[in-house]
């Protein structure tokens, strides 16, 4: 039909029994591809599942957010703790503090009274040790009186 070759027989029958198998090929590929491409393909969700997923969701943000408000009192009710802790040590603190300037003036009064008898301070650093202070410690810590000469003197027996 559309000319010979040179010995007669038609080049186009060759290449049109090739084009109709390719095509038969070709077909069949895009036919098996498209079924396989069916039977994978997921189908939409209906509304139901979708409200029910939505519902879900909603049950979650709801615990979440509960989670969340306990989770703040808790953290405000520690803060409140802390802050009334704090104060509580501020306190001691200066307690603590009071407590160190009377000693600091009661070793000023008793370096005063060891220069009026005599004991040369500049020299020898004035020193409160030993079971008596120690134990004039104890007393002055449990309320006692804060007179280390009357302790010494009248409260104190050594063992």
């Amino acid at each position: 039909m559309f000319g010979k070759c040179h010995d007669g027989d038609s080049y186009h029958a060759d290449y049109e029994k090739t084009m109709k198998n390719l095509l038969i090929i070709f077909t069949g590929v895009f036919a098996t591809g498209y079924i396989f491409t069916m039977a994978n393909a997921k189908q939409s969700p209906t509304i139901d599942e979708l409200d029910a997923l939505l519902y879900k969701v909603s049950k979650n943000i709801q615990s979440a957010s509960q989670v969340t408000k306990m989770a703040q009192t808790m953290n405000a009710k520690m803060v409140e703790s802390k802050v009334k802790e704090k104060k509580a040590l501020k306190e001691e603190v200066k307690m603590a503090e009071a407590k160190m300037e009377a000693m600091e003036q009661k070793i000023e009064v008793y370096a005063v009274k060891m220069i009026g008898n005599g004991i040369d301070t500049a020299t020898e650093e004035v020193k409160f040790s030993g079971p008596v202070y120690d134990a004039w410690l104890n007393y002055v810590e449990e309320g006692g009186k804060e007179d280390f000469n009357y302790f010494r003197l009248y409260l104190w027996q050594q063992k």
